[in-house]
C-alpha cells in the first residue's frame, strides 16, 4: 500500500469518541479505508477527506456512543446498544459524510442518446 492519505489524529479530531483508540488501532482503520478510496474515481485531492471519514465510520460502527456526560464527580450515560452496522453507511454521521463528499466528487456522467 502506498502513503497513508490521512493520519490518526486527523481521525480523531473529526470523531473525538475515537480518543480511546490507540494511534494503532486508527491506523487499522485508515488502511481499510484506504483500500476503498484508492479505487475511487475521484480526483486525489479529495482522497485524504473520504479516507478520513470512511475511517472515521468504520471506528464507530459497534462502538457505544455516550449519550450524556457529567465532568464533576464523572458520570456517564450510554445508548442501550451499539450502532446498527446493518444501515451501512447511513448508520453514522460520518459515512453519510462520506456518501455526501462521494456524490460531490465524483465526476458527473453524460448521458447522451443518439438517433
Amino acid at each position: 500500500m502506498s502513503e497513508k492519505l490521512t493520519t490518526p489524529e486527523k481521525v480523531k479530531s473529526i470523531a473525538k469518541h475515537l480518543s480511546s483508540l490507540t494511534d494503532e488501532q486508527v491506523l487499522l482503520l485508515i488502511e481499510d479505508a484506504q483500500l476503498e478510496v484508492e479505487e475511487l474515481d475521484v480526483a486525489d485531492k479529495y482522497k485524504e477527506k473520504l479516507t478520513r471519514y470512511l475511517a472515521a465510520h468504520y471506528g464507530s460502527l459497534g462502538k457505544r456512543q455516550a449519550q450524556s456526560e457529567t465532568v464533576g464527580p464523572i458520570k456517564r450515560t450510554f445508548t442501550s446498544s451499539a450502532i446498527d452496522s446493518s444501515k451501512g453507511l447511513d448508520a453514522t454521521p460520518f459515512g453519510q459524510e462520506y456518501q455526501r463528499l462521494l456524490k460531490l466528487y465524483k465526476p458527473k456522467k453524460i448521458n447522451l442518446t443518439v438517433i
